[in-house]
């Protein structure tokens, strides 16, 4: 007998139209059976996950963002005193191991190299100045006018 009244309370209980965390008294206010759920609930919880996911997207960049900051900080300091370094050591050792005859080679051919560049640049500065002088001339020629210099 106990085993039929168990069926009964379960027969009962599926067509019971409440939620399981509803008191069995209580219906529900929000959506009835058989009628379409409101676009409203809906569009408010989304908009309230989106705001959700914006503010843990900020606030994870908020905490990536001095980590990346010093990482990127410790990867500048390391490179630029790698190249310190490096030039630093090449030239004491050169200087150190090097013989006499190749230490003055380097200073003469340092010294070449330095004249012939100064003296590089002052004839460019001269050819511009002269371009720009012509260019003057053309232009006045060109206009009709006449610089008081033969063409």
């Amino acid at each position: 007998m106990e085993t039929t009244s168990n069926l009964h309370h379960d027969s009962a209980n599926l067509n019971d139209s409440t939620p399981p965390n509803q008191p069995a008294g209580e219906a529900s206010s929000s959506h009835e059976p058989g009628q379409p759920q409101s676009p409203k609930p809906l569009m408010g919880t989304i908009r309230s996950a989106m705001r959700q996911a914006a503010t843990d997207a900020r606030e994870a960049a908020d905490r990536a963002v001095p980590k990346v900051k010093s990482a990127a900080e410790d990867a500048v300091y390391w490179m630029a005193y790698g190249v310190s370094f490096a030039a630093v050591f090449q030239w004491h050792v050169a200087k150190h191991l090097a013989p006499d005859c190749l230490k003055a080679g380097n200073r003469d051919g340092v010294k070449k190299g330095r004249e012939s560049a100064e003296e590089w640049m002052a004839k460019r500065s001269q050819t511009e100045e002269q371009h720009s002088g012509l260019t003057v001339a053309v232009a006045a020629a060109s206009s009709g006018q006449s610089t008081g210099s033969p063409a």
